[in-house]
C-alpha cells in the first residue's frame, strides 16, 4: 500500500463511488449499451470490469482494462449518443489512474496504450448523479420546481 495522505484516499474513493452511481446509470449509459451487437458494448464491459476489480481491490488487473477502454475509445469515436457516456469514462479512467497510483504503488499504467491525457490527469471532479436522459437521448440536468430559482 502507497503511504498516501489518508484523508487524500478517503476523498478518491467518494469520486470513484459517485463514479460507479452513474456508470451504469440510464442516465449515462446509451440506449442498446448492453447489446453485444452495439459497438459502446465492449467500453461498457471494460469499465465494468474495472469496478469489479476496484470493489474487490484487485488492483493488478485495473491497468488492463482502463487500456482497453482507452483503445476503444480511440477507435470508436463516440457520436451523438454516446458522447455523454464517453466524456464520462474519460474522467472516470483518469480518476481511476490517480486513484490506483496512491493504493498500489507497485502497479503500472502502459504508457504506450493510454493517452497521457488519462495518465497525467490527476483527481477528477464527482460526476453529477442528477442527470436524466431527454428524448432525443441527450443529457440534461433534472427539471427544478418552478418555485426554485437557480
Amino acid at each position: 500500500m502507497s503511504t498516501t495522505d489518508p484523508a487524500s484516499m478517503n476523498r478518491s474513493e467518494l469520486v470513484i463511488g459517485q463514479f460507479h452511481r452513474c456508470l451504469n446509470s440510464s442516465a449515462y449509459v446509451p440506449a442498446k449499451a448492453y447489446r453485444r451487437n452495439s459497438n459502446i458494448y465492449p467500453l461498457v464491459c471494460y469499465v465494468n470490469n474495472i469496478i469489479g476489480a476496484l470493489l474487490s481491490e484487485n488492483y493488478e488487473v485495473v491497468p488492463v482494462f482502463v487500456a482497453r477502454a482507452a483503445e476503444h475509445m480511440a477507435k470508436v469515436p463516440p457520436c451523438e449518443e454516446t458522447a455523454g457516456y464517453c466524456a464520462l469514462v474519460s474522467g472516470y479512467l483518469a480518476q481511476v489512474v490517480h486513484h490506483v497510483q496512491r493504493a498500489s504503488s507497485h502497479v503500472e499504467f502502459d504508457s504506450e496504450r493510454i493517452p497521457n491525457s488519462i495518465l497525467s490527469a490527476g483527481p477528477q471532479p464527482a460526476p453529477n448523479p442528477s442527470i436524466e436522459r431527454t428524448v432525443s437521448s441527450g443529457l440534461r440536468p433534472p427539471p427544478t420546481a418552478a418555485h426554485v430559482k437557480r
